[in-house]
Formats: structure tokens, C-alpha cells, sequence
């Protein structure tokens, strides 16, 4: 299962095993003694649906910034493209689709968010 922490909004993934009835909550550097104690900071975290309703879209733009190595890119709406200009680099790199891409307006988006969470 997956929290967010209210204050930080951290997201991590927990895993919860219940022992002889006692049920002490610890994850990384986290302790509590009851759900109680852990619903007071943390929350159930829900991803948000990815911005590109395409499948075959998304995985496309997924794997050509995964090959320039990039986080963030610009929207075209009238090349109906992503670009990326990377760092400390002249070369610019794009990829570019037949249509406009449903569901992304012009501007500048991460990887999340146009794609959705990388399956873990």
C-alpha cells in the first residue's frame, strides 16, 4: 500500500504484517503504535491519471525520455510533439505524433504526469 504524509506530502510504500495482535506500524525512519497514530500524519496516497489517454502514446513518450534521459518536457500543440532541450547541450529532441495528443494542452509537463506512475 502506498501513503502520503499530510505535512509533505512524501509518498512511500508500506507494508503491513499483524503478529500475535499487535499490530506497531514502522517504515524507513516512521514508528507508531496504532493505525490511529499513523492516520494523524499519513494518508492513503491515490495517483493521479496520467494526462495522455493514450496507452501506446504514453509508453512512447515513457521510453524517448527515458532515452534522453529527461524528466520534464514542453507540449506542442501545433507540431502535436514533446520537446526536450537538454542541459549543457545545443541538440535538441523531440518526438512528434500524426495527431494532437487528447488530453495535453501546450506547456510544459513532467514524465509523471503526462504518463502516469513506472510500474514498480
Amino acid at each position: 500500500m502506498k501513503l502520503r504524509n499530510k505535512k509533505t506530502g512524501e509518498v512511500k510504500f508500506v507494508e503491513f504484517i499483524k503478529m500475535y495482535g499487535v499490530c506497531p506500524v514502522n517504515f524507513g525512519n516512521y514508528k507508531f503504535n496504532s493505525l490511529a497514530e499513523l492516520n494523524e500524519e499519513w494518508e492513503d496516497y491515490e495517483p493521479k491519471e496520467p494526462l495522455i489517454k493514450d496507452e501506446k502514446i504514453r509508453k512512447a513518450v515513457r521510453a524517448w525520455a527515458e532515452a534522453i534521459n529527461t524528466k520534464e518536457v514542453l507540449y506542442s500543440e501545433i507540431r502535436a510533439g514533446f520537446y526536450s532541450k537538454q542541459r549543457n547541450s545545443s541538440i535538441d529532441s523531440s518526438i512528434d505524433f500524426p495527431c494532437e495528443v487528447s488530453g495535453v494542452k501546450e506547456g510544459t509537463y513532467s514524465i509523471t504526469e503526462l504518463c502516469g506512475e513506472e510500474e514498480e
